[in-house]
């Protein structure tokens, strides 16, 4: 079958499992990128796959999932603040904390790392945020740091009052936590890529 053939190219490249976003999405994607390239069948789109890194990277483009939102799951973030305040803060010799984030879709897991250190009390020249993620289409909108209220689940109204600015097109995050965060476009999968830094947080 060409679809299993096509997920477990996906699987190779990007590590995607199938089944977490489910077959039907994965076809979807597959025929939406089969009719963009103006192919007859999938065994030609399948060929195309394979032979232009471009179409191979327009199809994860297609396929990722870019469904996240600020404090996503509190827990992490409140463990991140404990540990700053409890054993970062009071230690004088250690250098600048720095910490990964990936995948880091559209830039509200990192930004939301970026908030949580701002608020245990470190100031921006102690600590560094690297950004990766697969998507370059992820990572413009990162970059861009304008947001909808999509973004803003939950309790959410003292960081978005206090870092963000409301304007006619969203919400937009202020410079002193965008100057915070760096980000890259890469692959997980590739070790080569997160072997030149060392992290302190993952």
């Amino acid at each position: 079958m060409i679809q299993a053939t096509i997920e477990a190219l996906l699987r190779k490249k990007i590590g995607l499992d199938g089944s977490t976003i489910g077959s039907r999405q994965i076809a979807r994607a597959i025929e939406t990128r089969r009719l963009a390239c103006g192919l007859p069948d999938q065994q030609t789109y399948l060929q195309q796959l394979q032979t232009s890194p471009q179409e191979l990277e327009s199809l994860i483009e297609t396929v990722v999932v870019l469904e996240t939102w600020f404090f996503r799951d509190r827990k992490p973030f409140g463990f991140l603040s404990r540990y700053v305040i409890s054993e970062w803060l009071p230690n004088p010799n250690y250098p600048i904390l720095r910490i990964l984030s990936i995948p880091c879709s559209t830039g509200e897991e990192p930004y939301s790392i970026a908030m949580t250190l701002l608020d245990a009390g470190l100031t921006p020249n102690q600590f560094r945020v690297d950004a990766i993620d697969i998507s370059k289409e992820a990572l413009h909108k990162a970059r861009r740091a304008l947001y909808s209220r999509n973004s803003f689940r939950g309790n959410q109204l003292q960081q978005q009052k206090r870092y963000f600015k409301q304007t006619a097109d969203g919400y937009e995050l202020c410079q002193l936590v965008r100057n915070t965060v760096n980000f890259k476009h890469g692959n997980i999968l590739d070790p080569l890529g997160l072997a030149q830094n060392n992290y302190d947080i993952i």
